[in-house]
């Protein structure tokens, strides 16, 4: 109930004017009017998430290109040698390599036993190394034996940038020659002539070997040529071998390819392992005279193609004419998912032209 403004006098409710005093009463409208509140507008939380992601990105490119851009040229050279010493018949040499491609070259250089060359070309980051491989070199002399260790390691892996090694292995020919030679990544070639090898070790992880015996070099020890991913080669021209040696030639992934060329008796036997576990097998023999030879074959996926004269047998087992001979070929060639192909030619001195 209202009361007057200026007398206090209660009022009715409907009065316009006070009874006692005649003081208007105040009339009042009360208007609330409810503003709405400003809608706001949210960006959804994905494209936040989305900026900070690209800026993370633009910001780890801008980085690596920093770190791996090829500013620095890398041009690495070391040699390393061994004198020729009397009393000293026999070379020892094991080189091993995370990364080369390695040669093997019957040259006497600067009237040394061994001259080792060692070379590196590419392109390092700001970070890198100008000198991202080393090597080391030792050797030492006893029991009329020179035995050398080597190795060639990567440095800094991670700032390098189009890396190529180089190693050539230049072997005096008129030494006896124990070698071994293990790279992971890179190509092994050896053209061995006029030389007396007792044991030969080639192996790589992924790349090719190529091993060329000529004439007037003479094996009086096992031969393995061996690689997991790549070819592996092996040329047997005019080779002699001394006493009962093998010859092994392995690919796990790629071709096994051996070729072979004897016109003279042999000074004892060879026993050959060609084989491939995903590949092909690829065997060429021309032979002479007192010259023999027996080839086995075994495919589990593939096919055996032959081409033959002067051999009889099966696919699975040939023999030359002359089966056994005074020396002989021993020959196993085997592949799991491939084919082996196999062209083999015997004659006798009646039969040549």
């Amino acid at each position: 109930m209202p009361y007057c403004r200026k007398c206090g006098t209660k009022l009715d409710e409907d009065a316009r004017f006070c009874h006692v005093c005649g003081t208007p009463v105040a009339v009042t409208t009360t208007a609330t009017v409810a503003a709405k509140p400003a809608t706001l507008r949210r960006r959804p939380m994905y494209l936040g998430l989305a900026a900070v992601l690209i800026a993370v990105v633009l910001v780890s490119i801008a980085v690596s290109a920093l770190i791996f851009l090829p500013i620095n040229p890398v041009n690495f050279t070391q040699t390393n040698s061994v004198a020729a010493e009397t009393g000293f018949n026999r070379l020892n040499l094991d080189l091993q390599a995370d990364t080369a491609d390695v040669n093997v070259i019957p040259q006497r250089v600067n009237g040394n036993t061994l001259f080792l060359n060692v070379s590196a070309t590419g392109s390092t980051g700001i970070f890198g190394s100008a000198i991202p491989i080393k090597v080391t070199f030792n050797n030492q002399t006893s029991n009329n034996a020179i035995t050398v260790t080597a190795s060639i390691t990567r440095i800094g892996v991670s700032f390098v940038s189009n890396l190529h090694v180089v190693c050539d292995i230049y072997v005096d020919p008129k030494i006896e020659l124990n070698l071994t030679v293990s790279t992971g990544v890179g190509q092994i070639a050896m053209n061995a002539r006029d030389q007396t090898i007792q044991n030969l070790a080639l192996q790589t992880t992924t790349g090719s070997i190529k091993a060329s015996l000529g004439r007037s070099v003479v094996l009086t020890g096992n031969v393995s040529t061996t690689t997991t991913t790549g070819f592996v080669t092996l040329d047997w021209e005019q080779a002699d071998a001394e006493g009962n040696i093998t010859i092994n030639v392995k690919s796990t992934t790629g071709t096994a390819n051996v070729r072979l060329n004897r016109n003279f008796m042999l000074a004892g036997n060879v026993s050959i392992e060609a084989g491939a576990t995903t590949g092909s097998v690829d065997f060429e023999m021309t032979i002479h005279d007192d010259v023999g030879a027996q080839i086995e074959s075994s495919k589990l996926l593939g096919a055996i193609n032959v081409q033959q004269e002067g051999f009889s047998g099966s696919q699975e087992l040939l023999r030359s004419n002359n089966y056994p001979a005074p020396s002989n070929f021993n020959v196993k060639l085997s592949t799991i998912t491939g084919n082996v192909n196999i062209d083999v030619t015997y004659q006798s001195s009646a039969t040549r032209s």
